[in-house]
C-alpha cells in the first residue's frame, strides 16, 4: 500500500531538509557569525510554516463548526421527510458548506460504496476530533442511531444547540475585544519604554567605558565583549546578540550594541507571548494568536527597524 505524505508534511520536510543544509554550510565555515545566521534562519524556516499551517488548521475548522448547524438543519428537513439518515446525508453532500462541504462529500463517496454508516461516522468524529465542538456532535449524532432514536429531533436539537453556543461565542468575543486592543497597546507602550530606557542608559555606560569597551571602577561597558571572535555554549547568546546586531547594521563593539540586542529579544518574547494571550482572551484559543503573535512581531520588527535608522536606538 502506498502511503501519500500530505501537503503541509512535504512543505515542513523541504523546509527541515533546508535549514539542515544551512546549518551546515554554517559550521563549514568556521565563522560564528554566519553560523549564529544560519541557525537564525534555519529556525525560522521550520516554526514559520508550522504556525502558518496550524493556523490555517485553526481557521478552517472554525469555519466548519459556523457551517455545522446548516448541515444539521438539511439534515433534520430531509429525514422528517422520511429519508433515512445515509441518504440523507448523500443528498446533503450536493450543497455548498464551505470548508465543510469536503467532509460532507467524503462521507456521501462512502456511503454510495455500500460502507456501514456507523463506520463512516465514527471515521468523520476521527477526522474533526481538532474541534472539541463537533467531536462531541458527532458522538451525539452516533449514539443516537445506535440506540434507534429520534434522529430528527436529536439533529435539530443539536442544530440550536450549536448555534447557540455560536452566538454566545459571537457575544463574549465583543466584549473582550477591547482587551485584545489592550495587548497591542502594550506591546506598543513596552518599546516605547525600551526607547526611554536607551536614552537614559546607554549614554551613561558609553561615558563610563574607554574606547576599546573595557571597564573603569570596576563597571563592564560590554558584558559580551569577551565573546567577539570567539564560540563555545558559553558565548551563545552573545553571538545571538551579535548578529542581531549585525542585521540592524550595528557595531558589535559597542554597548550601544549589546543593549539593542538585549531589548530586540524582549520585545520580540513580548510580542509573541502577547498574541498568544491574545488569542485566549478573544477567541478562547492560543492558536488563535498565532495571527496576533505574527502581526505584533511584525510590527516590533519594523519599528525596532526604523527606530534604528532615526538613531534613536543603538546609537
Amino acid at each position: 500500500m502506498r502511503v501519500g505524505m500530505s501537503q503541509e508534511k512535504k512543505v515542513l520536510l523541504i523546509c527541515i531538509l533546508i535549514s539542515s543544509f544551512l546549518t551546515l554550510i554554517g559550521v563549514l565555515s568556521g565563522d560564528e557569525g554566519v553560523l549564529g545566521n544560519t541557525i537564525i534562519l534555519s529556525a525560522f524556516l521550520i516554526i514559520a510554516p508550522y504556525l502558518i499551517f496550524n493556523y490555517i488548521s485553526f481557521t478552517r475548522m472554525r469555519e466548519m463548526e459556523l457551517r455545522f448547524p446548516a448541515f444539521l438543519r438539511d439534515l433534520v428537513e430531509t429525514t422528517r421527510a422520511g429519508m433515512p439518515l445515509h441518504k440523507a446525508i448523500i443528498f446533503a453532500s450536493h450543497t455548498d458548506y464551505g470548508p465543510l462541504s469536503a467532509e460532507v462529500r467524503k462521507m456521501a463517496n462512502q456511503l454510495t460504496w455500500n460502507v456501514n454508516i456507523l463506520d463512516v461516522l465514527e471515521q468523520a468524529k476521527e477526522r474533526m476530533k481538532r474541534s472539541k465542538t463537533l467531536e462531541r456532535v458527532m458522538r451525539v449524532v452516533i449514539e443516537t442511531y445506535k440506540s434507534g432514536g429520534k434522529m430528527d429531533e436529536t439533529l435539530d436539537s443539536l442544530s440550536r444547540t450549536l448555534l447557540t453556543i455560536q452566538d454566545t461565542q459571537k457575544e463574549r468575543k465583543s466584549m473582550l475585544n477591547q482587551y485584545v486592543v489592550a495587548m497591542y497597546v502594550i506591546s506598543i507602550v513596552f518599546i516605547g519604554i525600551i526607547v526611554g530606557i536607551n536614552w537614559l542608559m546607554v549614554p551613561i555606560f558609553q561615558s563610563l567605558s574607554t574606547p576599546t569597551g573595557s571597564a573603569i571602577s570596576g563597571v563592564v561597558a560590554n558584558p559580551c565583549s569577551v565573546c567577539l571572535g570567539m564560540g563555545g555554549i558559553g558565548c551563545m547568546p552573545c553571538n545571538i546578540y551579535f548578529n542581531i546586531c549585525s542585521l540592524f547594521n550595528v557595531e558589535k563593539e559597542g554597548i550601544s550594541c549589546y543593549y539593542l540586542a538585549l531589548f530586540f529579544s524582549i520585545s520580540m518574547v513580548q510580542a509573541v507571548m502577547g498574541g498568544l494571550v491574545a488569542g485566549q482572551i478573544g477567541e478562547a484559543s492560543v492558536r488563535a494568536g498565532i495571527k496576533h503573535s505574527l502581526i505584533l512581531v511584525s510590527i516590533t520588527f519594523g519599528t525596532f527597524f526604523i527606530l534604528v535608522r532615526l538613531g534613536l536606538l543603538g546609537g
